[in-house]
């Protein structure tokens, strides 16, 4: 191994490590834990600039081969964080007042005195927050898909991801089983919440979950040994098994969805067709095992409301008006909080820090210009991953880092699971890690036959 692969090795464990803290340490929606992740990040990515700048000049930098899309990707990628950053910029009133009229008006209300300068944002100082978390998930999706360069350390990278996500699992239900009010049988809950394994809300868990056990379905399906693919469907099931004891209906609902999307791609070629059978037999087994374990839970929970359907739609409806008022620019990253209450005809002790929706909230704080930058990279995603050699194992990796993905998007419509830390690095590392492995040669199923 040379030292360019021995480096990558490195950078790949030390991400993980990042990965798995941000978990543990409650999905990293506490400061402390969040700046221990950020730093690290930035730590690691310095660090990696300095040793291939090394390389470079000692010509032992073999370059990866890029596609155009992936630069393309990248380019709008940090287009759209430049943009959160623009929005905390002043600039004069005469402009923001025609670029964003109600931004103005509620500036001037609650100034006492007149005001030079004005910025898009709100609440400047929480948008600059945004700021330096995009750029961490950013920086993070660059380290993966620069670290990755061969189907080894792709594969040990997701082998790692499903060990960790089974051991959580097993650790999730135990809690269940043993619960003492306290996540950790220490920590105390300070603000409510419904909590399941490290986190405060199970909606957070098992937006986490349902990441991670598509992963574990594609591993199971590209082994070749038996033994194997009972091993990583073996580790999907116990995952599953949490996600459904959790009692989270949009992770059951995105559970369900994405291994529909997945099954449906399977079946779609020819060459994969034969291994769709997996899928149900999977679906029946985790049907055993919840009928064993008791289903009633789950399907009471159905029946049961966090927050009511008539207070989720009327939220929804209230950020749509907000919405209206900064269709163009937006009201600024992290804003929501702050804004809503203006157009919420609850009383103020009603306090909701997100709209439920991560696409409304997204659309309130970034406006359509943030939305015509989320379909470029939706754009050029699905352009990497159509480069994919379907007709090889890389093929099943991707469509289960695709399900992957499908599944928290889903997630996203009923909850605000990518505002989690821990889960929005998850999903950075899935799309990196699809990036990464749409160019890697791996076997064709042809060869299996």
């Amino acid at each position: 191994m040379d030292r360019r692969n021995q480096l990558d090795t490195k950078i790949v464990y030390i991400l993980l490590i990042i990965l798995i803290f941000s978990v543990i340490s409650f999905g990293a929606v506490e400061i402390w834990s969040l700046t221990i992740v950020e730093f690290s990040i930035f730590t690691v990515f310095i660090f990696y600039l300095i040793v291939i700048i090394q390389y470079k000049y000692a010509n032992q930098n073999p370059e990866r081969e890029q596609v155009k899309e992936e630069k393309y990707l990248l380019i709008v990628l940090l287009g759209f964080i430049a943009y959160i950053l623009i929005q905390t910029l002043p600039m004069p009133a005469p402009f923001l007042r025609f670029i964003s009229p109600k931004s103005y008006e509620i500036y001037s209300f609650y100034s006492v005195e007149k005001v030079p300068s004005m910025s898009i944002s709100l609440y400047t100082y929480k948008t600059k927050f945004e700021f330096v978390r995009s750029l961490s998930y950013f920086v993070f999706l660059i380290l993966i898909i620069q670290s990755i360069r061969n189907r080894m350390s792709l594969e040990r990278m997701l082998k790692i991801m499903c060990y960790f996500g089974f051991a959580l699992a097993v650790f999730a239900i135990i809690q269940k089983a043993t619960w003492n009010g306290k996540i950790y049988w220490l920590r105390e809950l300070t603000t409510g919440g419904t909590p399941f394994g490290p986190f405060v809300n199970r909606n957070h868990y098992a937006g986490l979950m349902g990441m991670l056990i598509p992963l574990s379905l594609g591993l199971a399906l590209t082994r070749e040994r038996f033994a194997r693919k009972i091993l990583f469907g073996f580790l999907g099931l116990i995952m599953a098994v949490s996600l459904f004891l959790s009692l989270s209906r949009a992770g059951i609902i995105s559970f369900f969805a994405g291994v529909s999307i997945f099954t449906l791609f399977l079946f779609w070629n020819k060459l994969r067709r034969k291994k769709v059978l997996v899928i149900p037999v999977f679906l029946f087994i985790l049907f055993l095992y919840l009928l064993y374990l008791g289903i009633d839970p789950v399907i009471d929970r159905f029946y049961q409301t966090d927050i009511t359907k008539e207070a989720r739609f009327k939220l929804w409806s209230e950020t749509m008006s907000a919405f209206k008022d900064f269709y163009l620019t937006g009201s600024g990253m992290g804003t929501f909080i702050y804004l809503y209450p203006l157009y919420s005809k609850e009383s103020f002790s009603t306090i909701y820090d997100h709209a439920h929706n991560d696409y409304i909230e997204f659309m309130l704080e970034c406006g359509v210009i943030g939305i015509l930058l989320f379909l470029l990279l939706l754009y050029f995603y699905i352009r990497i991953l159509l480069k994919t050699d379907w007709d090889s194992k890389s093929g099943i990796i991707n469509l289960s880092l695709l399900a992957s993905v499908i599944t928290i998007a889903v997630h996203s419509f009923f909850d605000f699971n990518l505002h989690i830390p821990s889960n929005a690095l998850l999903l950075s590392a899935i799309i990196g890690i699809s990036v990464a492995n749409s160019r890697i040669i791996s076997p064709s199923l042809k060869e299996e036959d």
